[in-house]
């Protein structure tokens, strides 16, 4: 097969939700399809890493420079008209035109695009088989995200809600069949905005994250991990922080808190002045920092897709515990596989039985872990997807 693969961002190196979900797709397609990736990229050193260290030799990958101010000023524009501001965002002509390019020439027989941001690039193009992931229900994040937000953001983000919900099932007619990470975004999707065509393709770990390293646990230890740059895992740090932590150290009184990711902005830098909270940002690697905890915590109060902390923290054999919305569509129980628990109290007192039952917690671990090897290995799940590809070019070709 010949595919054609349209992302924002380079997937390359596999961090953060936008780049993790199309780095494991490229990394497990089969060798003989031939790949082209178009991407925008931000610094030039982007281009440096993917030769340094990312090079498959089916990829091959050209790129399109958008900086941060053109796009915001885009933005700025977007605010007059009726598209979501992010399809404002990522909006270029150079793009437009090396897509074209491609499809004249490239004689292609699927066209991939990551997120609803690159699906309006391919609108015209009727010739070829169409494949958008959707990847999360966005309308329902900023729906989520709006009454959380402070005010000039509260503002913003509901009106992106309410063209998002007009935009989603739009773009997903333009496309063949659509990919939704979630079973609870799928539905969403479908029952609220009818979205039609849609499959889930879940996202998975990586199999040498089920490895059994000999670590000895911190029974004091509590982690939550993630990529900083989204309000939705700040939101999180700081919410089990104020509202959770103080209630736990009530009967762990030496406990601790790390948070561990990317970008960490100054709002949860600060909570380090207390000693009983540790803060890494920018780690060259999260298990290192995970792998000892006595509990993994992913208290969020806005989630849609899959949370890739709860399924890796899993991998690991670090127990969770989460809300019902961080647990989404992951198909896992609460009391077999990991603890959902939705108010402060109840989340505190699933974490104290973490640290004070470690039989109970070898039990979820154990299950938990095995949860993970039979259902969420990116292998088994970008097999599933190569068989939704090659059954839509066989469609289009019927």
């Amino acid at each position: 097969m010949k595919l054609l693969f349209l992302t924002t961002r380079l997937p390359y190196p596999p961090m953060g939700g936008e780049r993790v979900r199309p780095f494991y797709f490229l990394k497990y397609f089969p060798r003989n399809w031939e790949i082209t990736v178009l991407s925008f990229i931000e610094r030039a050193e982007e281009l440096d890493v993917l030769k340094r260290r990312y090079h498959q030799d089916n990829v091959r990958v050209r790129t399109v420079f958008l900086s941060r101010f053109e796009s915001y000023m885009k933005c700025m524009l977007g605010l007059m008209r009726q598209d979501p501001l992010q399809v404002a965002y990522y909006s270029s002509g150079r793009m437009e035109r090396l897509i074209a390019e491609e499809l004249r020439i490239g004689n292609y027989d699927c066209v991939f695009a990551h997120l609803l941001r690159m699906g309006h690039y391919l609108e015209t193009h009727k010739n070829v088989a169409k494949v958008l992931d959707l990847s999360d229900a966005l309308t329902l994040r900023y729906q989520m995200s709006s009454v959380l937000r402070a005010a000039q953001s509260r503002i913003i983000e509901a009106i992106e809600s309410k063209r998002l919900a007009r935009y989603e099932p739009w773009i997903a007619r333009q496309f063949d069949l659509s990919l939704i990470a979630s079973r609870v975004d799928k539905q969403f999707l479908e029952d609220k905005l009818g979205v039609q065509r849609l499959a889930v393709v879940e996202n998975g770990v990586e199999e040498t994250d089920l490895a059994l390293h000999s670590v000895q646990g911190d029974p004091r230890k509590i982690v939550f991990f993630g990529n900083m740059r989204t309000f939705h895992n700040v939101d999180a740090a700081l919410y089990f922080y104020r509202e959770i932590f103080p209630l736990v150290c009530r009967c762990v009184p030496d406990a601790q808190f790390y948070i561990v990711g990317a970008a960490i902005p100054e709002s949860l830098k600060i909570l380090a002045r207390n000693p009983a909270v540790r803060v890494f940002s920018d780690v060259d690697a999260i298990r290192p920092y995970v792998e000892d905890a006595c509990v993994s915590v992913a208290p969020m109060r806005v989630a849609v897709g899959i949370q890739n902390k709860i399924i890796q923290s899993m991998a690991y054999r670090v127990p969770v515990i989460t809300t019902t919305v961080g647990l989404g569509g992951i198909r896992a129980r609460s009391g077999e596989h990991l603890l959902v628990a939705d108010a402060p109290a109840d989340f505190a007192a699933g974490v104290i039985r973490y640290v004070q039952d470690s039989s109970f917690r070898m039990k979820i671990i154990d299950a938990g872990h095995r949860l993970i090897q039979e259902e969420y290995v990116w292998p088994k799940v970008t097999a599933h997807l190569v068989r939704l590809l090659e059954g839509v070019v066989s469609q289009n070709h019927d």
